[in-house]
């Protein structure tokens, strides 16, 4: 049996394919992190509302075989919308989100779901792997004999804003892609034939083309086909995934540590850097530009942070799809030089109304009209402050002269004017902290990251918890955030000491 799931599997890897059909144990398959799982509920969230299109829809509730007979059962009760549909031919099996009969033209129209935003014109970023999966199904029911002539891809409508009580029609978007699965069909023919030989296949598959990609793109399968590769290898260098035939050359060279890399071999200026600060283990200290750098901040000192919550449908007025919502500040104010430094904070504790406008009330009084206000990746920060501005026009005057004071003290990082050899090429404040001060952790908290910020304030004010519980939740909220900006403190602090 190949599922769509098996299918998506092939296309990631055809070797990863081999091995979840023959020899599963192998696989270093790894638990869903916090933001994994909320992608997989934002796609759930989006087919719930896409079925609210289709108010005759019925949902088959069964599973494998029952679930295909059941499928069978109800369009020979001539049900013209079935939720989760299931099919099975030549040992292909599916699942269709939401399988509509076109009367008037005497076919069935697939109706894929997924969690991914798209513009006006239908255009989203993962659209080409979405053709494909939409493209699998489609030949399954014609296999199994049923006439399909359209296919829809269902996306959130990315520029939809609340308005009050949510209308389907304006937050799904509907994008026929039938003509672009036509395109694909060949392909996909192919890639099944090329499934049903691999998988019959007695003997294992001794590589993958795994190893021409970055580390975040290795298959499950790569640990079991490459034990011998390094921990730290080519594959970790700084955007090595947007240099493919870089790091083919280094893998066809015999070059897989990263500290076997010739000094003469062609990168790009950050890879270079990154390699070399790893080989020499010299740090780079730019001290003259740092200096300059940091001498455009101004007094008063305002560490800013925020902790945001966004939603794949959106639930508070005036917000679209996946805004980020800030529901929390952490505040370390230094008004002159050598000063002591004040913390103040912000954290909604109710989610009945949306926390932005309690949060930017509470930080117009802390943050004053003048001085810097240092962040880290001004880019995020700029971003809350807008939509602050777009969902509450009040503010949107003051959240554009505060975004003026901005200043992104991870640029001298990112810019590689220090560069260490520990933050194995990348810039991330949890990267950066333990450098500068080792005694802070991130490890010694229980929200240790944005994602998991964001799953425990969303536990806290929607979900049915005791006050002993709310009230742990609330600490370490305010226990992450406060280090965040704490760490940009000390990061400063010592930056000032090596210059």
């Amino acid at each position: 049996m190949i599922t769509k799931s098996d299918y998506l599997k092939f296309l990631t890897c055809p070797e990863y394919f081999w091995f979840h059909k023959n020899k599963p144990e192998v696989l270093d398959t790894k638990e869903l992190n916090e933001f994994e799982l909320e992608l997989v509920k934002s796609g759930q969230e989006v087919e719930a509302w896409g079925r609210k299109l289709f108010p005759s829809g019925v949902l088959v509730e069964s599973g494998q075989e029952q679930a295909v007979a059941d499928t069978k059962k109800l369009i020979d009760e001539g049900k013209r919308v079935i939720f989760q549909a299931t099919f099975e031919a030549e040992g292909l099996y599916v699942m269709v989100d939401m399988l509509e009969w076109d009367e008037n033209n005497q076919y069935w129209i697939i109706n894929e779901a997924k969690g991914s935003t798209c513009d006006k014109e239908g255009e989203s970023k993962n659209k080409k792997l979405h053709i494909y999966d939409a493209g699998f199904q489609y030949i399954v029911l014609n296999l199994a004999g049923y006439k399909v002539g359209k296919v829809n891809l269902l996306e959130l409508n990315k520029e939809y804003v609340k308005k009050g009580e949510i209308n389907p029609l304006q937050l799904i978007t509907k994008t026929d892609i039938t003509e672009k699965v036509h395109e694909l069909e060949p392909e996909i023919n192919e890639n099944i034939t090329g499934m049903r030989i691999l998988m019959d296949q007695d003997n294992e598959p001794k590589l993958c083309d795994c190893i021409y990609k970055s580390r975040s793109n290795h298959c499950p399968a790569f640990a079991y086909l490459y034990p011998d590769m390094p921990e730290y290898s080519v594959h970790d260098i700084t955007l090595i995934g947007n240099s493919p035939r870089r790091l083919e050359g280094m893998v066809e060279g015999g070059y897989l540590s990263i500290y076997d890399v010739p000094e003469d071999f062609e990168l790009s200026k950050k890879q270079r850097i990154h390699v070399d600060v790893t080989q020499t283990g010299i740090t780079i200290n730019k001290s003259e530009e740092i200096k300059k750098f940091l001498d455009e901040i101004k007094y008063p000192f305002y560490y800013l942070d925020y902790e945001t919550y966004p939603t794949a449908v959106p639930i508070y007025e005036g917000c679209r799809p996946y805004m980020q919502i800030p529901f929390q500040y952490s505040l370390h104010i230094q008004r002159e030089p050598g000063g002591k430094y004040e913390h103040l904070e912000f954290l909604a504790e109710e989610g009945d109304e949306n926390p932005m406008k309690a949060l930017v009330e509470s930080l117009k009084e802390a943050i004053g009209d003048e001085g810097s206000i240092i962040v880290w990746n001004k880019k995020f920060e700029k971003k809350c402050n807008e939509n602050i501005g777009e969902v509450f026009p009040e503010y949107t005057e003051e959240m554009q002269k505060l975004n003026e004071r901005l200043f992104d003290l991870m640029e001298v990082f990112q810019k590689n004017l220090y560069a260490h050899k520990d933050f194995e090429g990348k810039y991330s404040i949890k990267k950066v902290l333990p450098i500068f001060d080792p005694k802070l952790s991130y490890k010694e908290l229980n929200i240790r990251d944005g994602s998991m910020a964001m799953n425990s304030w969303k536990k806290m004010v929607f979900e049915e918890l005791n006050e002993v519980e709310k009230e742990q939740i609330k600490k370490d909220l305010l226990e992450y955030c406060k280090l965040d900006t704490w760490a940009m403190v000390r990061i400063y602090e010592e930056l000032l000491n090596i210059i």
